[in-house]
Order: C-alpha cells, then structure tokens, then sequence
C-alpha cells in the first residue's frame, strides 16, 4: 500500500492516467463487468451489479482528487515557459495588429523631421514588465516572483523599436533608432493571445500533458462512467415499473 497509495506527484498522476484509460476502453467496448479475473480466479458480481458503474466512478473521482492535491505551486497556472510563449505570440500578435497605427506614426514624425517619405517600416518588441521583473524580483518577500504576478495591463505593455526606410532626394535611407511605439492590447487582444499561447504550448510543451491534460482525461472517464451507470439504472428502472404495470394489469 506504500507504494499505491506515495505521495510522488508522478506516480499519482500515472494511476489517474492509467485507471481513466482502462475506464474509456471499457465504456467504449461495452465490456461486461459482471465476472473478472482477480489474480486468477473468476470473479461473478451477483448484487447491485446496476451499480458497478457507479463504484469506479467514485475511484475516479479520489484518482482526480489525488492527483490535484499533490499539483505543484500554480501546477495548473501558465509556468515561465508557457509565459515566455505568450510573450512571443503578445509581441506577434500586437505587432500585426498595431502596424497600420506604427507606421502612421512613423511617417508623421519622418515628414516633421523632414527626412523624407517612409516607405518601410520594421518592428521589434518586448514587454516593459520584464524590465520591472529583472529589476524588482527577489528583493523581499512582496517582490514580483515571475510573470504569474503581473496582470492586465502591466503584463501586456510592448514597446516597439521601429526600424524605418525611407525615401530622400531619390535614395534609401535606413534609420534603425531612435523611434519607438508603446503599446498597450486591447483585453479581447490578450484574450486571443492567451488561447493562442495555450494551444502552441500545449503542443510543443510539457506543462499541458503534465499538469492539465491527466485531470481532464480523469474528468472525461469519470462522466462516461456516470452516465453509462444511469443508463443501466434507467434500464433496470424501466423494466422494473414495466414488470410492475403489468402484475397490476389483471386487476
């Protein structure tokens, strides 16, 4: 029982994994469960058999709870890997978005400034909260201690470095500093970012297969066998009140 039932995070959630895919391979295949093989002998249910069902549901539901209490710290919340791909994806995103506007903006102070007319523009960004995090984390104990503390808006400023080409007395010019455009999404922008973040780094990363994914497939299982036990119990409660109606019929 050591073993079974030790507090290792991983070996809690390899039993929820490995019960929840036993669990759907039976609901998908109809097994019968009322006779099994327990260590080699046959093994014949013959009372609350409708209830089966019902029993390894429970055992799911403590493999599900099992598992969430031995999560790590913020186990189910973005790590610093899955932050660093929102970074990115805020960065993309923001700069497809926000191009018109920059490029507006950089020709209105390249036509001020008299160095001709813009006719490229480039962007690089990054996220002022990085700089705040390098420059405050750790310091005490109210310290920022990752990208996790940051909110909107402090977690979504970018300020872009705007690389210009511009046309002047019939030559190309490249200025590559100098210029810079802050911007701050919109919440529906982040949103999108958020659920674009997630789905690259659940494919490409760990933390969803390791920390999310056991308790959805854990979910999963548990309402297939929920429903397939009310299924066999409307079945027996049917035929139940059918076999009663029809006792009652000749009276």
């Amino acid at each position: 029982m050591g073993d079974t039932d030790s507090p290792d995070f991983n070996k809690a959630r390899g039993f929820l994994i490995g019960y929840s895919l036993i669990v759907v391979l039976l609901w998908f295949f109809g097994a019968d469960l009322t006779q099994f093989k327990l260590m080699g002998n046959e093994i014949y249910l013959k009372e609350n058999i409708r209830h089966v069902w019902l029993v390894i549901a429970l055992i799911n539901i403590y493999l599900c709870f099992r598992f969430y209490q031995r999560l790590p710290k913020r186990g189910l919340r973005f790590d610093e890997n899955m932050h660093e791909v929102l970074d990115r994806v805020l960065v993309s995103v923001c700069r497809f978005a926000y191009k018109g506007r920059a490029f507006k903006h950089a020709a209105s102070l390249t036509e001020k400034e008299e160095d001709g007319k813009l006719v490229e523009l480039k962007m690089h960004g990054y996220l002022t909260y990085r700089d705040d995090l390098e420059r405050e984390g750790g310091r005490d104990e109210f310290s920022p201690t990752g990208p996790w503390d940051y909110s909107y808006p402090n977690r979504v400023k970018i300020t872009f470095g705007l690389s210009a080409e511009f046309l002047k007395d019939g030559m190309n010019i490249k200025s590559s500093g100098g210029r810079g455009y802050d911007v701050t999404p919109s919440r529906i922008l982040y949103m999108f970012s958020i659920v674009y973040a997630f789905l690259k780094g659940a494919m490409g990363l760990s933390w969803f297969t390791d920390n999310v994914w056991p308790l959805l497939f854990g979910c999963l299982s548990t309402g297939g066998a929920v429903y397939k036990w009310w299924q066999i119990h409307h079945v027996f409660r049917h035929a139940y009140q059918s076999g009663f109606s029809q006792m009652l019929l000749p009276l």
